[in-house]
């Protein structure tokens, strides 16, 4: 049988974005080799969940939460998630708006798979995360750009998205702070988008995963604004947060019909999530401590990296605001951001993710993660000035 033989959703979720990865998973393969390699690649630092959190799962375990739990998600999550919500949302979030879901990625591709089909249009920020295009595109969906302005710093554009809408628009999806940007959205554009929305019977889809790791200003949402409910989800997790990338635990929130139809959802994809470790996200989101100061420590982080990486003459980019990544223009060294990340890991041990997963018009950057102690960094960022500078002077050669 021939790979024709496959449904055409197999090719919409390998597209280019999917290759993005590549360089990182050869410098996975060779740190378990021995060889001493920076990885900034995957958006997985290198925190351990705190104890406490570890210990709840255990105590879950030795307490039978080993059982199915509800399609929806175990009643006692989606409260303190609804409580969280409504600290972060300014009230009004209850447990019938919530879906527990198999990571923020699990609940991205569900949300998209109820509010899409063929023929619809979704609206997407570029530079954007390297899975969008899969998960946007999964169900038959038409994926639409709209280029972000680099030298301003990313700020969402409320008249440019007004000039992407068709009426076969069907969701516009934001990401704030952003990946790979780390660009925060002003929260007055975000109310207007929001009304914008509801106006138009457009979905807004908000991805705040990064929701805990904003270093000048406020966690911004579009959900603050109760009355455009009816037409936004959001989609967060604790990965970020708590160090938790590895649990797989996210959630989506949004009107109840919605919410119904991704409990449906759930029965046909993964019949619940597990109860251990729903048990254990119950406590982490009582720990405000851990998010103060993971969000002190990786503002240090950047500050680190940034510091190093303004010494070169060859590398623009826009200080993040918030996240974990710092997106650079690589362009006057010559090369490509592919050629770009695979010959640094080469040169100078050093994991980076090339840009053209992110976007058409972004395939001269880098992503590079603020993912490990300041020392380091500052090594990886002179790692990276010193391999800019030899092949810009190659490329005048």
């Amino acid at each position: 049988m021939s790979l024709e033989n496959l449904s055409s959703l197999t090719k919409r979720i390998s597209g280019p974005s999917s290759a993005a990865w590549d360089v990182g998973d050869l410098a996975s393969k060779r740190i378990l080799a021995g060889e001493d390699i920076i990885h900034l690649g995957v958006g997985d630092p290198d925190l351990d969940t705190p104890e406490l959190i570890r210990h709840k799962l255990h105590e879950a375990v030795e307490n039978g939460k080993t059982h199915y739990s509800p399609l929806a998600g175990e009643f006692s999550l989606r409260e303190a998630i609804a409580e969280h919500a409504s600290s972060l949302y300014q009230g009004g979030v209850e447990a019938g708006d919530v879906i527990i879901c198999n990571g923020a990625q699990g609940a991205l591709f569900s949300t998209f798979l109820c509010l899409t089909e063929v023929g619809d249009e979704v609206i997407v920020l570029e530079p954007y995360y390297a899975p969008y295009p899969a998960v946007v595109t999964a169900a038959g969906a038409k994926m639409v750009n709209v280029l972000l302005d680099k030298d301003a710093g990313y700020p969402l554009d409320l008249n440019k998205i007004k000039e992407a809408v068709t009426p076969r628009t069907k969701a516009i999806l934001v990401n704030s702070p952003g990946n790979p940007t780390g660009a925060v959205f002003d929260q007055t554009v975000l109310n207007e988008l929001a009304i914008f929305c509801k106006k138009n019977s457009i979905w807004l889809i908000s991805d705040e995963v990064y929701w805990s790791l904003c270093f000048e200003n406020e966690h911004s949402s579009s959900y603050i604004m109760k009355e455009c409910r009816d037409t936004l989800v959001v989609v967060n997790s604790l990965s970020k947060s708590h160090a938790m990338t590895g649990w797989r635990i996210g959630w989506a929130i949004g009107p109840k019909h919605f919410i119904k139809a991704m409990t449906g959802l759930s029965q046909a994809l993964c019949f619940g999530i597990n109860q251990f470790v729903q048990n254990a996200a119950i406590t982490a989101l009582s720990d405000k401590n851990t998010t103060a100061d993971f969000n002190s420590l990786f503002r240090r982080r950047r500050d680190a990296l940034c510091t190093g990486l303004r010494k070169s003459n060859y590398l623009n980019f826009a200080v993040p605001s918030g996240g974990m990544f710092v997106l650079l223009d690589i362009s006057r060294t010559g090369l490509s951001g592919k050629e770009f990340a695979e010959q640094l890991l080469e040169e100078e041990k050093v994991a980076v993710v090339p840009g053209f997963g992110f976007g058409e018009f972004v395939g001269n950057t880098v992503r590079v993660g603020f993912l490990c102690e300041e020392k380091r960094l500052k090594k990886a960022a002179d790692r990276i000035v010193n391999f800019a500078q030899l092949k810009a002077d190659h490329m005048a050669l």
